[in-house]
């Protein structure tokens, strides 16, 4: 191990090198302390001339005088010369990023940018699109603020990495090449860097899905805590029975989680749908040392949901090992269950929450079947006013005049409703009901190959221009709309069943939720009459 004195501008920087570094390591090093791309970084100081990329590090760093110092040139990111006036160019001669501006500003909807595929990077590419499409997350993100050069670790780097990529993929219509990343996501976790046959191995996405989360639960720093834990970690209270000694005493415990697991059964006793799975993995036996036997015995280990996250990750349990078996020749491997394991675009917590937290969720449900059935008569009135006749409908429906100058803009009693519950910051309800907003999916039989893409929901039917609801596929750098019929149809049936085709392996749903207006504007008397009226209608 050698250190050596960096001197960059008016900063200088001590450099630890390993023994057997690259040129490629050190740049990186660097990079993470300066914020200077690798492709920038010129080198002076060190014997026999200019560092280039296929030198030995080490030969060089070996031949350095006691106190010698390298001096660096290259301009940091965000620090680079701006032209002072924007050049007015063609149509044709728009970069994608302009592009995306002048397009955006029109409000004329494109298709989101994809992400180049780096080898095998199809399992970051997926998870870093759909977490993309989470506004809270996005939110925090464009809020975080590198710390200093001498105070930034490898965490800060992977985040402000992770912040720029979105940034990109929102400001151009080309797809974008993440080299820096996917470096610093190489650095981070070193397992993503194992490489097999001269290439990058295939890597799990919910390693990677994790891996961000942990990340950035220690960067994105909230005053409760973390933004991380704030939107997608809950709590489960569980409770542990001995199944062999009645006299030993229920043993209860708490435990906070970010991902809620799917089991998929057993070849005898599959499961067909996703509440069965999370059902089946809310309750397990386990064997573990019985203080009162004084030996290993069987337990019995049900768990409940004591709170809700903003988003809730659904894991289905695709993958499993399967041991070596000398008969037929094959070492232990990770393989693939295809088994199907429907779902749909909602999710409803409630049976697998505890006690307590039903009764919470007892009143938001309440008000949200009422907000529902109020929205139902509505549109009942609506249709009924439609068939009524034109001359009914346009007299109904007629515009009103053109105020004039010093006139008041009156508005509705609705919409002064609405803006006067906003204004006194109601209080939400958790209903425990879920929509489900992101789908990473694999294909391929194992683990270790196949390909990953993901989904994330564009926008909502509104029955009228949008009959059901629009997805976004993102595969590498390839975009494309999609139908939540053809994802969930024979084309693509991302339920399972085949292992030929994509099939959901996590699931991200969003919370729904009802403000609590109470009685505060009368809306627990009258807003029920529409309903009663339309039923006696």
């Amino acid at each position: 191990m050698v250190q050596i004195k960096l001197k960059w501008g008016k900063e200088e920087f001590d450099v630890t090198i390993e023994e057997g570094t690259s040129v490629e390591i050190f740049k990186t090093q660097v990079w993470t302390l300066t914020s200077v791309p690798m492709e920038r970084q010129k080198y002076t100081g060190f014997p026999g001339g200019m560092l280039k990329d296929s030198d030995d590090l080490m030969a060089k760093v070996a031949k350095l005088k006691p106190g010698s110092k390298i001096m660096l040139i290259g301009t940091a990111e965000g620090g680079e010369l701006k032209m002072p006036v924007e050049k007015t160019v063609f149509e044709e001669d728009l970069t994608p990023e302009e592009k995306a501006r002048i397009l955006k500003e029109k409000k004329i909807e494109i298709l989101p940018s994809g992400m180049k595929n780096l080898g095998n990077t199809c399992y970051m590419n997926s998870c870093v699109q759909v977490l993309n499409h989470l506004p809270d997350l996005r939110e925090a993100l464009e809020s975080y603020n590198a710390p200093p050069a001498e105070g930034r670790d490898i965490d800060a780097v992977l985040t402000t990495q992770f912040k720029n990529v979105t940034q990109m993929l929102r400001s151009t219509t080309d797809c974008i090449t993440p080299l820096q990343f996917v470096m610093a996501l190489r650095q981070r976790f070193p397992r993503f860097a194992e490489m097999q046959g001269g290439g990058y191995m295939q890597q799990d996405a919910d390693e990677c899905m994790r891996g961000f989360l942990t990340v950035m639960s220690s960067t994105l720093k909230t005053d409760s805590g973390n933004k991380i834990d704030d939107l997608f970690s809950f709590e489960i209270k569980s409770s542990l029975k001995c199944l062999e000694c009645d006299e030993e005493p229920k043993q209860e415990s708490m435990e906070a989680q970010r991902v809620l697991l799917c089991h998929l059964g057993t070849q005898t006793e599959p499961v067909s749908h996703i509440h069965q799975g999370i059902a089946l993995s809310m309750k397990e036996h386990v064997e573990k040392n019985s203080p009162v036997l004084g030996r290993n015995a069987q337990y019995e280990k049900h768990s409940m949901l004591s709170s809700l996250p903003t988003y809730l990750v659904v894991q289905f349990a695709r993958f499993g090992y399967k041991g070596a078996n000398e008969w037929a020749g094959t070492d232990a491997s990770k393989v693939k269950l295809t088994r199907k394991c429907a779902f749909s675009q909602s999710f409803d917590a409630f049976d697998i929450c505890s006690e307590e937290l039903k009764k919470r969720l007892s009143m938001g449900r309440l008000k949200k079947k009422d907000q529902d059935d109020i929205a139902l008569a509505k549109e009942r009135e609506a249709f009924k006013a439609g068939k009524a006749g034109k001359g009914d409908s346009q007299s109904s429906t007629a515009k009103p005049e053109e105020k004039k100058d010093g006139d008041v803009e009156m508005k509705s009693a609705e919409a002064e409703d609405v803006e006067m519950k906003d204004a006194l910051g109601l209080e939400e309800l958790d209903t425990g009901y879920y929509e489900l907003v992101g789908i990473i999916s694999h294909k391929g039989r194992t683990a270790d190959g196949g390909h990953y893409v993901s989904w994330a929901k564009h926008k909502k039917a509104d029955g009228k221009d949008l009959k059901e609801d629009q997805w976004v596929l993102f595969d590498d750098e390839d975009t494309s709309f999609e139908s939540w019929n053809r994802m969930t149809g024979a084309a693509i049936d991302l339920q399972g069943g085949r292992a030929d085709t994509q099939i959901a392996y996590i699931n991200i749903y969003r919370k729904i939720t009802v403000k609590d207006a109470g009685n505060v504007l009368g809306t627990a008397a009258e807003e029920t009459k529409p309903a009663v009226e339309a039923k006696a209608a």
